[in-house]
């Protein structure tokens, strides 16, 4: 079985989608932009007015500014990380066609394409992060219940939405990274290929300038031979 480059990044992108980071395709390949901005729209407007216009009074009223920008600031970073993932969705699908375009030149030269070795490390790195999520979660309601005597099923429930701004966060910088290392292992890849194919150009070079050489001497030793030849017919 093939796997495509995006069919490798999937398991990355479907959960992006889910937290408005990205669009939503069904089948594969076909993005839905009305569908994502509905559900982006509905998940944001009903997360703002249940749970952090509520939780902003209450800091309000607790004399706790300083908290109430750091949250709107985490949600104006939240809301730029939307934004731009919907705005550049094409340019990033672009951007995928083209890697594939050089993954196969480079396996048409010989290099062979990482797409399984890229699918389980981001499937990895998906656990990986799951799981630290869980040990945090873990951690705050061990210290809930030492310090209040009760489990906070606010911070339960909140950990389970999409629109946590800290998992947004956290989804957005992957992306980029993965995006972005697999761009730079790709040239490094390309740079490697041009250094040998230069190496055996020039290699190739000298062994036709040696040929060469060889021809010439051998021609001017033919023709030294010849015109001795004549010179000893004519006396």
């Amino acid at each position: 079985m093939t796997i495509s480059l995006q069919s490798s990044m999937a398991p990355l992108f479907i959960i992006s989608s889910f937290h408005c980071l990205g669009l939503f395709e069904y089948p594969l390949g076909q993005s839905r932009l009305h569908f994502s901005c509905l559900y982006a729209l509905a998940l944001w407007s009903s997360y703002l007015f249940y749970c952090y216009i509520p939780q902003t009074i209450q800091l309000w009223q607790l004399n706790s500014r300083i908290f109430v920008i750091i949250l709107y600031l985490y949600i104006l970073m939240a809301f730029s990380s939307i934004f731009i993932s919907f705005n550049r969705y094409k340019e990033l699908k672009a951007c995928l066609r083209e890697l594939s375009i050089i993954d196969d030149t480079l396996e048409a030269i010989g290099v062979p394409k990482d797409y399984r070795i890229l699918r389980n490390w981001i499937i990895r790195i998906i656990i990986g992060w799951i799981t630290f999520l869980f040990i945090d979660l873990a951690i705050m309601n061990s210290l809930s219940i030492i310090l209040l005597s009760k489990i906070s099923f606010q911070s339960l429930w909140m950990f389970f939405l999409p629109t946590n701004v800290g998992h947004i966060i956290t989804l957005s910088a992957l992306n980029c990274g993965i995006v972005l290392g697999y761009t730079s292992s790709r040239f490094r890849r390309v740079n490697e290929q041009l250094q040998v194919l230069c190496s055996d150009l020039f290699e190739n070079n000298y062994k036709c300038r040696r040929q060469n050489r060889f021809i010439l001497v051998r021609q001017r030793i033919a023709r030294a031979k010849y015109h001795k030849q004549y010179v000893w017919i004519l006396t």
